[in-house]
């Protein structure tokens, strides 16, 4: 298989001439103000979704007959990273990687952080770009609830609450802490991005392996398909990735470690607009760092943390914005 550059790409459909996605207005006016060198043929996306999965090898979830939607839909119409790797072990600290490019040294043991961060995120650089965040929680009892635990709600999973920079109000408007029934039956009143946490079941973190795996994709299936085939013809992107692997020792993963849990490989798949299906090997991969740059670079925006030093020897860069875009054609999953 064709081996890329060590960051994240998209993979633009091609049938002969493809026009470029539209560009939010927003987007548009941030662009020309801040003169930004955007990447050659990087769609912006009108929508964003992010849905995060809980503890689950790579092997556990693709090819599995307890994943119907995620292998037959998702990974059979998106693209597969194959070396995509958590940042970390255990859950918490992933989450904040993602949404801010650092643990904010609240990672490894799950603590959920008592004093608010100030630092910069992903969901305080769309709301100053004239764009858009909400996340949206299972189970959350209450739209702006900073509760940690509620039935199978955990707060460890939803970072945005813990940074003092992003709004967390009472009402679904001026928040972007909100509950999944908040979540719109009209796609189209979706921010720029959003989060989508299942809960303890829904997200595969309860339960046997088999039966975690198979609630999970259950959910998506029931609960998210409706927005994935919208999104598919309304130039909007849906992204499902996992926080680690089957669990592991405590503290950064590595990549280039040989036991599989200190690795930290984990599922993550891009489905939607402008997506060539197929199975992607990053070269020396990439992690949700370099997802989060793949998403601030879509919009123009400034990055936030940096990647963990495990994965920059392995040669997984810090890297701004993309280098490569995936071109049409073949890309076989061979598992």
């Amino acid at each position: 298989m064709k081996r890329f550059a060590p960051v994240l790409g998209l993979v633009l459909l091609s049938c002969g001439i493809v026009r470029p996605p539209s560009m939010p207005p927003a987007a548009l006016e941030m662009k020309a103000a801040a003169r930004i060198p955007w990447p050659a043929g990087l769609p912006v996306y009108d929508h964003v979704v992010i849905v995060v999965e809980e503890n689950k090898d790579y092997e556990q979830v693709i090819g599995s007959p307890n994943a119907p939607y995620i292998n037959g839909k998702l990974k059979a119409e998106g693209a597969n990273l194959t070396r995509m790797f958590g940042e970390e072990h255990h859950s918490q600290g992933n989450y904040f990687w993602l949404f801010s490019g650092s643990n904010q040294n609240v990672g490894y043991f799950d603590r959920v952080p008592s004093i608010p961060f100030a630092a910069r995120n992903l969901g305080e650089q769309l709301i100053g770009s004239g764009l858009s965040f909400k996340g949206y929680s299972e189970g959350l009892p209450a739209i702006g609830s900073s509760v940690k635990k509620s039935g199978r709600y955990a707060r460890k999973h939803v970072p945005w609450i813990s940074f003092s920079n992003v709004p967390n109000l009472a009402t679904a408007a001026e928040s972007s802490n909100l509950r999944f029934e908040d979540f719109p039956t009209d796609y189209s009143a979706l921010p720029t991005i959003s989060f989508v946490i299942p809960d303890l079941v829904n997200d595969m973190h309860n339960g046997s392996i088999a039966s975690a795996v198979r609630a999970g994709d259950t959910w998506l299936r029931e609960n998210l398909d409706g927005y994935y085939q919208w999104a598919k013809k309304n130039n909007s992107l849906l992204i499902l990735t996992f926080d680690e692997n089957d669990h592991g020792p405590a503290g950064l993963t590595d990549p280039r470690a040989p036991e599989l849990a200190k690795q930290n490989r984990i599922v993550t798949i891009l489905a939607g607009a402008s997506i060539q299906p197929g199975c992607y090997d990053e070269g020396n991969g990439v992690t949700h760092v370099n997802l989060l740059r793949t998403l601030e670079s879509m919009y123009g925006l400034e990055r936030s943390g940096g990647q963990q030093p495990f994965a920059l020897r392995a040669g997984i860069a810090d890297d701004y914005s993309l280098t490569d875009v995936f071109t049409p054609g073949d890309h076989p999953c061979v598992e």
